[in-house]
Formats: C-alpha cells, structure tokens, sequence
C-alpha cells in the first residue's frame, strides 16, 4: 500500500471513529507490538501508520490507549482496545 492510500486510510478510519464514539458506540481496537532490543513498538490494527513506542511489554495496553486516544482525539475510555498478537522479536 502506497503512503498516500495508507494516509486516505487512516483519516478515513480517525474520521468514521470519530462519529462513531460521538453516536455512543464503542469501537475495538487490537494492539500489536514489537519487541525490539531497546523499546516494544506499539501499532494499532485499524488505524494504519501511527505507532508508539514503549519501554517494555507490560505498557503495551497503556500505551495502546494513549495512542487511539491521541490519534482521534477523544477520551480514553470511549473505546475497547486488546491485544491482537504479539511479532516475533527483531
């Protein structure tokens, strides 16, 4: 996929989220990560390119959150967010 799709992608998905909350739904999401030598990377399965990184597994699911939250710009707790799988560390 193209950086162009994959940005379209993502306002479409931060958009449709959006409306979605604001109607009283409440949107999954699943969190992958990364263990990597120095920090886990945390993506999140809907919401194409965004990713975070966090000191180690255990604030995956916080940092997760953090991150939907941050990226559509609504409370935390307007949403359900869980572990999709965890990558094979780099």
């Amino acid at each position: 996929m193209s950086a162009t799709n994959s940005r379209a992608r993502l306002r479409t998905a931060i958009e449709t989220d959006r409306r979605r909350i604001a109607h009283g739904e409440r949107p999954h999401y699943q969190a992958l990560w990364v263990v990597g030598p120095d920090a886990v990377d945390v993506t999140i399965l809907e919401l194409p390119i965004v990713h975070l990184f966090v000191p180690d597994q255990r604030e995956v699911l916080d940092g997760a959150r953090l991150l939907i939250a941050r990226t559509l710009a609504v409370d935390p707790q307007s949403f359900d967010v869980a572990p999709a799988e965890r990558i094979q560390s780099r």
